[in-house]
């Protein structure tokens, strides 16, 4: 019986975390401490077997079970490079970025194709990412408490595997996005960033996510329950403070891992916790920017007395 080879599974695949790569091919790990790590992009973002599921009781025995979904990614990874490079070349506004936000909005043509393969590749960083990793093994804890590392990583993966193909086809491409361009301010990335994608992918219900591709530009993506069609894709330039916020975000998703090129961010107390979080409710500025794509229906703010009451019931 053929045991599974270990491997390198890159939940940051090279094709993406290229783009991080400083003047000296160099990117930058902000641990929670403030502490820096450097090195070559390809060196982070990784995870030994993480793709793997290894049902055996031995680990240095295969198990007819053992297998590996690595191959889930492969065509969102295939078409990353083709995927950033068409979204960099989009049309956008010009400065001043001080305008209001509408004004700076750009509607812009795509294909069928070119949006559902950008679709997918962005649920693919959301799908193997560590936060959607936790959520996998999330339930199982709750009730049973902490699990052997061989028997959570085996959980997690038999979760996750089909959470990417699940999500892309329940989208069956259909959406809206906006490709969020910041030349003022470096984006980061994290082992969480901004979405609620569902563990199996398959019951997304008013799916949304904010992907930062590369340090100068970001994807924002939606399907809301009800929305207007056209135009599917825009653009927006964000200013420096739009971006500190859309960065705030990153630090409140991650738990251990921030990456960016070479603009250090200052370490906010919602990522120095050490604890994957969520926004509470869609008064935050990612969302924020969701209602102010074209087409999509405008924030209801008749649940807010409600939230507002049992958050400070909560804090009793």
């Amino acid at each position: 019986m053929a045991k599974l080879k270990s491997e390198r599974h890159h939940w940051w695949p090279e094709c993406v975390s290229q783009y991080w790569a400083d003047g000296e091919g160099g990117v930058h790990w902000l641990l929670p401490s403030g502490k820096v790590r450097r090195s070559v992009p390809k060196n982070f973002g990784v995870i030994g077997n993480g793709h793997a599921i290894k049902l055996g009781d031995e680990p240095t025995v295969g198990s007819v079970w053992d297998t590996s979904f690595e191959a889930e990614f492969q065509n969102a990874d295939n078409n990353f490079p083709m995927i950033i490079d068409w979204l960099n070349s989009l049309d956008r506004c010009s400065p001043p970025f001080e305008r209001s936000v509408g004004s700076r909005i750009v509607p812009v043509p795509v294909e069928d194709q070119q949006f559902a393969t950008m679709i997918e590749c962005l649920i693919s960083l959301a799908a193997r990412s560590p936060k959607h990793r936790e959520q996998g093994v999330a339930l199982a804890e709750e009730h049973r408490g902490p699990l052997p590392e061989r028997e959570r990583n085996a959980l997690i993966g038999a979760n996750i595997q089909r959470t990417l193909r699940n999500a892309v086809r329940n989208l069956g491409g259909r959406g809206k996005a906006m490709v969020i361009f910041s030349p003022e301010r470096e984006f980061i990335f994290g082992d969480g960033f901004f979405h609620n994608l569902t563990v199996q992918g398959d019951h997304w219900h008013h799916p949304k996510m904010l992907v930062p591709l590369t340090p100068w530009m970001s994807v924002l993506f939606t399907r809301p329950r009800g929305y207007t069609v056209e135009p599917r894709l825009v653009t927006f330039v964000a200013n420096k403070a739009e971006a500190d916020e859309l960065n705030y975000a990153v630090q409140v998703y991650a738990r251990e891992m921030l990456f960016y090129r070479s603009e250090c961010p200052q370490v906010d107390e919602a990522f120095t916790c050490g604890v994957h979080k969520i926004f509470a409710d869609d008064r935050n500025a990612v969302d924020t920017l969701v209602y102010e794509i074209p087409g999509v229906p405008p924030r209801d703010p008749n649940m807010d007395e409600i939230i507002d009451f049992l958050e400070r019931y909560a804090k009793r």
